[in-house]
């Protein structure tokens, strides 16, 4: 997979798949998990919907093992890269309605 490919497939996945680790995660919320605990589950959720996703969207290379390593290491990437994101986003979110409308999220 060139560099191109890689970004455009990142990127065209990732706005959807941000949402659906927000709304997981918002889901986990009202099961009562609170703090830094959701932090991780957005990470983990990342991880496990990110890795899948772009493995689906290119074959593993076969052969040498560096391309093969080269492009797992790229898939766990991006799923980490979701879960910091959308827990990312989350915060930001909270922080602009918090600033535009004077009023403080209750988050637990």
């Amino acid at each position: 997979m060139d560099f191109t490919t890689f970004i455009t497939t990142a990127t065209v996945g990732a706005v959807p798949l941000v949402f659906v680790i927000i709304g997981l995660v918002e889901y986990f919320k009202k099961l009562g998990v609170k703090g830094n605990t959701l932090l991780l589950i957005s990470m983990g959720i990342g991880i496990l919907f990110g890795v899948p996703y772009m493995v689906s969207q290119q074959r593993p290379p076969a052969g040498d093992w560096f391309p093969i390593f080269t492009y797992w290491f790229a898939a766990i990437v991006y799923g980490i890269a979701m879960g910091l994101v959308a827990s990312g986003i989350y915060d930001v979110v909270k922080a602009i309605i918090e600033k535009l409308f004077g009023k403080t999220i209750k988050t637990e």
